[in-house]
């Protein structure tokens, strides 16, 4: 039985934009920077808020999760877990790169203007993207 060899890049798509759909997204994306692992992270449709100038502030969970904005920010703040935008800001410290969707950015007549200052490497297209993702080296994950 022949071993398959260790990946060991991280590309995570994050589509979501609720906290639940970002949380994980963003803790995956650190643990595997403090691991020493390349990590880009490509925001896509919702998952665009968390990059938006002043929309991460507003950005709530998920019906799904059964929790209100303020009940989930007291059980984050009871568990020691940073804010989305300070959890972002950690994920860049750390070496992620954080890049826009370029596609859903036209779709919603967003601009780089309309982008929070200093989060994004860049903007980027599906196809660029998928030669992230194809990476053999790289573990792909849809969030």
């Amino acid at each position: 039985m022949q071993l398959e060899k260790q990946k060991n890049k991280l590309v995570i798509v994050a589509s979501r934009g609720t906290a639940d759909g970002l949380y994980p997204a963003l803790i995956l994306a650190t643990t595997a920077a403090a691991q020493n692992m390349p990590v880009d992270i490509y925001f896509t449709f919702g998952g665009m808020k968390l990059l938006t100038k002043g929309v991460a502030e507003s950005i709530k969970p998920s019906t799904d999760l059964g929790l209100s904005k303020e009940e989930l920010n007291a059980l984050l703040a009871k568990g020691g877990m940073p804010s989305l935008l300070d959890m972002l800001m950690a994920a860049k410290q750390a070496g992620v790169r954080i890049h826009a969707c370029s596609p859903t950015m036209n779709l919603f007549g967003m601009t780089e203007k309309d982008l929070a200052t200093g989060v994004c490497d860049d903007v980027i297209g599906a196809s660029t993207f998928l030669q992230l993702a194809r990476d053999p080296d790289a573990v792909t994950l849809f969030i």
